[in-house]
């Protein structure tokens, strides 16, 4: 009842963006079916993939009875498309404390009883692992972005369930590489800043806040929580005299931010997994942006031959006052190369394929 009632109040104050239903895209699995309680991201990027259609706890009976969907793919969503599945999920604080998830139950078991293959993926492990692990223990296959988390899943899950590594993809529908065309000699960078959680990535942003003031070159900040209430309180960005703080932009179009901008942003939240790493790095590099991030395992192993990595803050203002001139010529050929790499392993063909070759659809 709670949930419920937030969510419907949530509706007047946000204006949340839609995705294509039932749409027949391109691409090899432009016929797949996919019934799916993701956020938006997730949700918006498979869209470009396959027939999605967003389940709701009002609609899943009839979806799945109906539009007979070929996969269910839920995600460790804290507010799916349109806000549906808030406080649907994931575990809540004590002063909450909404019981078990009921809607997710009953559709994981309606989907058992009408064999539609169903799969759980963590895109939040391991920092949100215990929020999620009573809904992974639903399905029968669970996907999880941290390699870490498999034996932890292993040892709690049924005997019968699979329990595979899906790292996190991007969209080249929406971030594609399409020359160099730098115009602003500063930094961008598109996300959140949190004040309570994720302290980690809360010090590297403050570290490059810091960089930017002594050196005065602009960082404009596309807030994405701008939209929310407690744009107010926990995620407010901090007050400093370079920070350029704007509204969040469409995602489709944050594209055109890392193209244009000669420095773009990226903080990992996940610093000592070999797998994890956030979408963004992978958006940037598909640009053709000049990604500077904070350092990880899964940057070491992965990416750092294709993005600027920083330990340190003289290390930082170095970087950023060659860099706020422009690229040079050895920038570009690593931007091109990383933009290369990241399209031909991590798109979402790539993890839909990988998807396939575990559960049957």
């Amino acid at each position: 009842m709670f949930g419920k009632t937030i969510r419907r109040f949530g509706r007047f104050f946000y204006e949340h963006p839609t995705v294509p239903q039932d749409v027949v895209p391109q691409g090899s699995f432009g016929q797949l079916k996919i019934a799916l309680v993701a956020d938006y991201f997730t949700s918006i990027c498979l869209s470009e993939e396959a027939r999605v259609c967003s389940l709701t706890p009002d609609n899943y009976q009839e979806v799945l009875t109906g539009w007979k969907p070929d996969l269910v793919f839920v995600e460790s969503a804290f507010h799916g498309v349109q806000g549906e599945w808030r406080y649907g999920l994931a575990k809540q604080p004590k002063y909450i404390r909404l019981g078990q998830p009921q809607n997710i139950r009953r559709l994981v078991q309606l989907s058992r009883d009408l064999k539609i293959p169903t799969l759980f993926w963590n895109k939040d492990d391991d920092a949100f692992f215990e929020a999620f692990i009573d809904v992974a223990c639903l399905f029968p296959h669970v996907f999880t972005t941290d390699n870490r988390c498999v034996p932890r899943y292993r040892a709690v899950l049924p005997l019968d369930a699979t329990v595979q590594v899906l790292t996190m993809p991007f969209q080249p529908a929406f971030h594609n590489f399409t020359g160099f065309h730098f115009q602003k000699h500063a930094a961008c960078f598109v996300g959140s800043y949190y004040r309570r959680i994720l302290q980690t990535r809360r010090s590297f942003l403050d570290m490059i806040f810091t960089c930017c003031e002594e050196i005065a070159m602009p960082l404009h900040v596309f807030d994405r929580n701008n939209n929310r209430l407690s744009h107010f309180l926990e995620f407010r960005f901090p007050h400093k005299s370079q920070l350029r703080v704007h509204s969040r932009v469409p995602y489709p179009e944050t594209s055109r931010i890392y193209k244009t901008h000669a420095i773009s942003l990226n903080v990992n939240s996940i610093v000592d997994s070999e797998t994890m790493c956030s979408r963004r790095l992978l958006e940037i590099m598909a640009c053709g942006g000049i990604a500077v991030t904070n350092a990880s395992l899964a940057v070491k192993k992965h990416f750092q031959n294709f993005c600027h990595v920083l330990t340190s803050k003289d290390q930082a203002i170095e970087l950023f006052d060659r860099l706020r001139f422009g690229p040079s010529k050895e920038d570009q050929d690593r931007a091109a190369a990383g933009a290369s790499y990241v399209h031909a392993h991590h798109s979402w063909e790539c993890r839909l394929e990988q998807i396939a070759e575990v559960v049957s659809f």
